[in-house]
């Protein structure tokens, strides 16, 4: 099992500052090995996204006499220390991150007074950045930008670079710089500038950042961000020089032809078409929704920027791997920050040795989402992270007053589920608070154990004879032009915002058409809230659906399935002709035409059905908790999470009894739970699994 850390280590009461993380020390580490975790993400190595001299003196500089007293060190060898103890250690890629930081120094600029948080050291101020690294701005403080490009770095039309952050950043149909403001402490001075990821420059930075982790010891490859390009689309896309000359190429690739009044291909340029025809930045920002789809040709402009996800995913990964193994002569494994599990990233996921992401809308009860990442999963390990948000901060300050049983709740409700969201350790609030995520430690300390010793009850199949279809294309489809039909659009101004004068974009606040899929998540709570027993079986054209999958199963369900692909279909026909049942809910295919069918009208007789069709686990009907069925060597075990939370006390209260009737046979039943508790019972009685006072987190293992 990976027992992941989001170990970002952020101080209490400070700003989560981004992008180089605070220095490690050796009580950190005797803190992972306490609590027998295995893999640090977002952990290190990061400052890259300021400039590489900067992340030079990160993993190989000099730490004072006076850091080393408390056991401080360098990033290199925090990360000798962590692969000594068989913790690998995944260094962080920021790939939507450009940052340039006020500065104060002495008269020659030999001596660094102040970085970021400025002290009114001096009178003598500047900025450090990646355009003041990549022109050696400060050759008294960093070394040359030729010690890592000793040829120079040069861009996609063979023009050697100079100003690295002039190169690299996005710009706008109007010239406008595109910033990644959720970065951005409240209050402060510096700036982040969104990098446009289709650039060739960019992608050869990138890879020789990558370079400099393996060099210092990292232990693995995490991509931050991977989805940048998303961003950037949302706030009016990037028309710069090299995007524009891509686009030409990609309409020639694609055969698509151009508008009559748009000139010869050969010269095409697209900024200036559409500059031409009156557009301007607000006609592209993203709470335009599908009227951006009006626009000649931006569809087919967004499919490009969407495409180069998965180019930067797949050649930053490659080279990372063939790099260690020439250097190291080792394996190298890589994640990214896959998010949501949105299906833009979906064709990433062949690149990646474990999946990443956030967890987004924390709160009480997700088990719905929970079994349909189980299913994104499809058999590969992941380590998520929580996305913050009120429920998050709440759950924080519970911490701070002694109160733990929402913070084990959020631990473990992932794991009860297939899935696995990382403990945080001074883990990130997004800068909505002053403050970071940390936990009660000693708590930690007997929850890492207690997950090792009981390994054998959370084996990776779980039990069920129905499956629930997600289809990706469908739900990338809805997620980009029909979200009135799914999709969720919210944003911090519902008003339309004049850009007169503005110079930057990415502060209007966040807009989020997020492609929730929603009818199948209304379907797949439903079926978790009525303790229906199911898998999600995720499809896709690298992930085919086939019948070796459907194995096992007796009823298959098509959630708003309407671009299922026909060899997907012929797989459910088959199915259905060898015995089983495909029902289908909502847009179906074609294809599926033939099969029962049911309306969002009719959710409820349609959950009625599938639950009936469950014939592993009878359960009581309470909506205080959720349950999932693994297998295990000796029979399987039943998990049982507990949300009866009591807002008087902040505590979880014991569900009292419950009865179940397992659809087989059962000679003996013991039980575990997380925190210990004493007043816990289980009991076989006629037939019955009577279960008394379960606490925050139960498994019922049954021979």
């Amino acid at each position: 099992m990976h027992k992941g850390l989001y170990f970002m280590g952020w101080y209490r009461d400070m700003w989560n500052y981004h992008p180089s993380l605070p220095m490690k020390n050796m009580q950190m580490v005797e803190d992972i090995t306490d609590i027998h975790a295995n893999m640090l993400i977002w952990s290190c190595l990061g400052s890259g996204a300021i400039g590489l001299p900067y992340l030079d003196k990160e993993a190989n500089g000099d730490t004072p006499p006076r850091m080393r007293l408390y056991g401080f060190m360098n990033d290199r060898e925090f990360c000798e220390e962590c692969r000594r103890r068989g913790v690998k250690v995944f260094a962080v890629l920021w790939k939507a991150q450009l940052w340039e930081f006020p500065a104060e120094f002495n008269d020659d600029e030999s001596e660094l007074l102040s970085l970021n948080i400025l002290r009114g050291a001096s009178e003598h101020k500047g900025f450090i950045g990646m355009s003041e690294l990549s022109t050696n701005r400060y050759p008294k403080l960093f070394d040359p930008i030729e010690k890592y490009f000793p040829d120079g770095l040069f861009n996609y039309f063979g023009e050697k670079v100079g100003d690295f952050l002039q190169e690299f950043k996005s710009v706008s149909l109007e010239g406008r710089n595109i910033l990644s403001n959720w970065l951005m402490a409240p209050g402060h001075e510096h700036k982040c500038y969104s990098p446009c990821c289709n650039k060739d420059s960019f992608l050869a930075y990138m890879k020789r950042n990558v370079e400099m982790m393996i060099d210092a010891g990292a232990g693995g490859l995490h991509i931050d961000e991977y989805d940048t390009p998303k961003h950037v689309t949302s706030n009016a896309g990037c028309f710069c020089r090299e995007c524009v000359a891509k686009f030409r190429v990609y309409l020639r690739e694609h055969g698509i032809a151009l508008p009559e009044d748009a000139g010869p291909p050969e010269t095409f340029d697209y900024r200036a078409y559409l500059l031409s025809k009156g557009y301007t930045d607000e006609n592209l920002l993203a709470f335009n929704g599908n009227e951006r789809w009006k626009i000649p040709l931006y569809r087919d402009y967004y499919n490009m920027q969407m495409d180069s996800i998965e180019w930067v995913v797949r050649e930053v990964s490659r080279h990372a791997k063939q790099y260690c193994e020439k250097t190291r002569g080792e394996a190298f494994p890589v994640t990214a920050n896959l998010f949501q599990c949105f299906p833009v990233g979906d064709s990433c996921k062949k690149y990646l040795d474990i999946l990443a992401g956030e967890k987004t809308d924390i709160r009480l009860r997700q088990d719905g989402w929970y079994r349909f990442a189980s299913g994104w999963l499809n058999g590969k390990d992941c380590c998520f992270v929580e996305d913050p948000n009120e429920y998050v901060r709440s759950i924080n300050e519970d911490i701070k007053n002694g109160i733990n049983d929402r913070f084990i709740l959020f631990a473990l409700e992932p794991i009860a589920h297939g899935f696995h969201v990382a403990f945080p350790y001074g883990s990130w609030l997004q800068n909505q608070v002053k403050d970071a995520f940390w936990p009660d430690l000693r708590l930690l300390r007997r929850l890492g154990p207690w997950l090792d010793e009981k390994e054998a009850l959370f084996g990776k199949e779980h039990l069920a004879r129905i499956g629930v279809v997600y289809d990706s294309a469908s739900a990338y489809e809805n997620s980009v032009s029909e979200p009135a039909t799914g999709g969720t659009m919210t944003y911090n101004r519902v008003e339309k915002i004049s850009l007169d004068g503005v110079e930057e974009l990415g502060r209007q606040g966040a807009f989020s058409n997020q492609g929730n899929f929603g009818h199948f998540f209304t379907l797949v709570q439903e079926l978790s809230n009525r303790h229906v027993l199911y898998n999600v079986l995720f499809e896709s054209k690298d992930e085919p659906l086939t019948p070796e999958r459907l194995a096992g199963y007796t009823t298959i369900v098509v959630p708003d399935a309407f671009l299922l692909s026909g060899e997907t279909a012929a797989v459910l026909r088959s199915f259905a002709e060898n015995g089983g049942t495909v029902l289908t809910y909502e847009r179906a295919a074609a294809p599926l035409a033939s099969f029962a069918h049911y309306g969002s009208a009719e959710l409820g007789s349609l959950i009625d059905r599938l639950e009936k069709a469950d014939d592993l686990m009878t359960a009581p009907p309470s909506p205080d908790y959720s349950m999932d069925l693994r297998k295990t060597e000796k029979g399987c075990a039943l998990h049982l999470v507990n949300y009866h939370y009591n807002s008087d006390t902040h505590k979880i209260d014991p569900l009292g009894t419950l009865a179940f009737r397992p659809g087989f046979a059962v000679s003996s039943v013991k039980t575990h739970a997380f925190p210990e508790n004493p007043e816990l019972t289980a009991e076989l009685k006629d037939g019955e699994l009577i279960v008394k006072n379960a606490g925050i987190y139960t498994v019922i293992e049954m021979e």
